[in-house]
């Protein structure tokens, strides 16, 4: 499954309560749209934790970054690409 859509699969079903998945473009704004409040935010935040196991640092947690699919997922995608980048440690 792409990362866009299991970021929107988790806000339908999560968040919207919605059997009917998500019904917005991935650039809509979770927050001006109404689609998630703060409370979602921190969920979001929880569930990139848990399914990329991926520790969110509070500063991360910006518009810039969680505020629709698409920033979301772009988010994921840097914060991956930096862990794979890192050297193991010996």
């Amino acid at each position: 499954m792409e990362l866009e859509e299991q970021i929107q699969q988790f806000v339908a079903q999560n968040l919207l309560f919605s059997d009917q998945g998500y019904r917005f473009s991935n650039n809509a704004s979770f927050i001006q749209e109404g689609i998630i409040d703060s409370m979602g935010v921190m969920e979001l935040a929880t569930f990139v934790n848990t399914e990329f196991g991926i520790p969110v640092d509070p500063q991360d947690v910006t518009p810039d970054n969680f505020d629709s699919v698409s920033k979301l997922a772009a988010y994921v995608r840097r914060k991956l690409a930096a862990v794979e980048a890192k050297p193991a440690r010996a």
